[in-house]
């Protein structure tokens, strides 16, 4: 009775360690994440595979068209003054927060923006920034759009209404990784360009600070189509779905980072001014406690038999 009491507690004390480990959506994204590591440039290797809302063959507009029709847009639908509404990332509803004024968080607001343009044939890819530590609590999404006429990307934030160039060069729009190196590097050569002005804009350059802190940890989705994502946003527990997204948002967020593991690929930038995070060591301590809580819950059957 004493060995079984004592591969009890051990089951039990393990178990704790394994809930305090994926307590935080922070270490659910380490541990359960699927990432690539990638240079500074993002130059992203040969067999990448990155899905996007529409069409990568059809024509599409140009980058210029493409800011003068989001320009008219936000005239057309102006962003009402208040706090940022916490939303699902359904691409309707995002879409319908956007055309309704309403103000919403950077992640909500980008995919309303990726959503409209795809119905231009616009291709869309989507970065996460978190700062120098972290991969959670501070955060940041902005997107790139595909320009075919100078078969580049160029970095684009609907959030804060702009793009983004070089004071040299005020004419070519940079994409998010030169974005991210000019600022890291240069940060007073970077010009933001507004093609929208909001009730509550920020200042210019508590923007740039803002990218200037958050830039150094960076990660470009893999899966772009957002309506794809959203349809299998819980794996195979889907049919709980009405249930999971009365959750409080984090929450309903860790969720869907357990279940969709390589559906929900992403490329990190790794480089001398970004964080490293501890992948290995987190997914290897996590896994080593499931099997040694396995192990001594087996014992203790045997013991107790």
């Amino acid at each position: 009775m004493k060995a079984t009491r004592w591969f009890a507690f051990a089951s039990l004390a393990i178990s704790l360690v394994i809930m305090a480990l994926v307590s935080s959506q922070h270490r659910v994204r380490l541990i359960f994440g699927s990432y690539q590591i990638v240079d500074s440039l993002a130059d992203l290797p040969p067999n990448a595979e990155l899905h996007y809302m529409t069409d990568t063959v059809a024509a599409d507009p140009p980058f210029d068209a493409v800011v003068r029709d989001l320009a008219a847009f936000d005239v057309l639908h102006p962003v009402q003054p208040g706090d940022a509404l916490p939303a699902l990332d359904n691409p309707d509803t995002c879409e319908r927060l956007l055309r309704e004024g309403k103000p919403i968080h950077c992640y909500n607001a980008d995919i309303g923006v990726c959503s409209m343009l795809a119905r231009e044939h616009v291709l869309c890819r989507l970065w996460d920034i978190s700062g120098p530590t972290e991969l959670g609590g501070n955060g940041h999404n902005l997107i790139d759009v595909f320009d075919r006429s100078s078969h580049s990307w160029k970095a684009l934030d609907p959030y804060y209404h702009c793009y983004f160039t070089l004071a040299s060069d005020t004419l070519h729009p940079l994409d998010v990784p030169e974005f991210r190196r000019a600022m890291l590097l240069h940060p007073a050569s970077v010009r933001l360009i507004r093609y929208d002005t909001t009730p509550q804009e920020r200042p210019d350059s508590i923007v740039l600070a803002e990218f200037h802190f958050l830039l150094p940890g960076a990660m470009l989705h893999a899966n772009n189509d957002f309506r794809e994502r959203y349809a299998d946003r819980y794996g195979w527990l889907m049919p709980l779905s009405a249930m999971l997204d009365r959750l409080p948002l984090r929450a309903a967020r860790g969720v869907r980072t357990l279940m969709l593991g390589s559906s929900d690929y992403r490329f990190m930038i790794q480089d001398a001014y970004s964080p490293h995070y501890p992948f290995r060591f987190m997914r290897g301590l996590f896994w080593s406690l499931v099997l040694a809580f396995g192990i001594f819950f087996m014992l203790g059957v045997i013991f107790i038999l």
